[in-house]
């Protein structure tokens, strides 16, 4: 039997090796191919740790281990290893990490909830995090889809129901349906 080291030893190696950034050159059909396969290995890794302990709810600190990023509780016992180049805390359950160079987010259990694919994220907000997906801006859901699509060379965090964005030279805000309006002073300035 496995211990739970070695179980998250492979499933670390089996990202690495199906992360679908490692396949961009290849034809779409072999990049979707990789897609799926790195959700069928994401799902199985969490079935496994399903059926092990569940820790209880306690806050979670990210931590910087040396050469990477892990959580401990208050009483400083490591409760999710470190194995993240970088980590920010906990925002409604979810913390931005980054792994094999590309951001995602993971629960207060490890789990990947939104697998890292992006090259840059915010926490969420308002129900929304702003993701830089191959060189664009964009929202995501805590599910991981695409509410506002990539499209922006700037953007800020949701607050009172809208966030900056910068679309070519001008800023702008945009509402959680995607709807876009400039700064009317055309100044080309961040939105307050």
């Amino acid at each position: 039997m496995s211990t739970n080291e070695e179980v998250r030893a492979a499933y670390l190696d089996l990202v690495k090796i199906w992360h679908p950034d490692r396949h961009h050159t290849e034809p779409d059909r072999l990049r979707r191919k990789a897609e799926d396969k790195l959700k069928e290995i994401v799902n199985a890794y969490e079935t496994i740790q399903k059926h092990g302990e569940m820790a209880e709810e306690v806050p979670l600190i990210a931590m910087d281990f040396g050469e990477f990023w892990g959580f401990i509780d208050e009483q400083g016992k490591t409760v999710i290893h470190p194995e993240f180049s970088q980590a920010r805390g906990f925002v409604r359950g979810l913390a931005a990490v980054q792994s094999v160079e590309k951001w995602g987010f993971i629960d207060k259990n490890g789990y990947w909830r939104i697998n890292p694919l992006y090259e840059d994220c915010s926490d969420f907000a308002e129900g929304l995090a702003a993701v830089r997906w191959y060189g664009r801006w964009g929202f995501i859901d805590s599910q991981g889809a695409f509410a506002i699509p990539p499209r922006y060379q700037e953007a800020r965090s949701f607050a009172d129901g809208w966030a900056d964005v910068r679309l070519g030279a001008r800023w702008g805000k945009v509402n959680p349906t995607g709807e876009l309006v400039f700064d009317p002073t055309g100044s080309g300035h961040h939105i307050s």
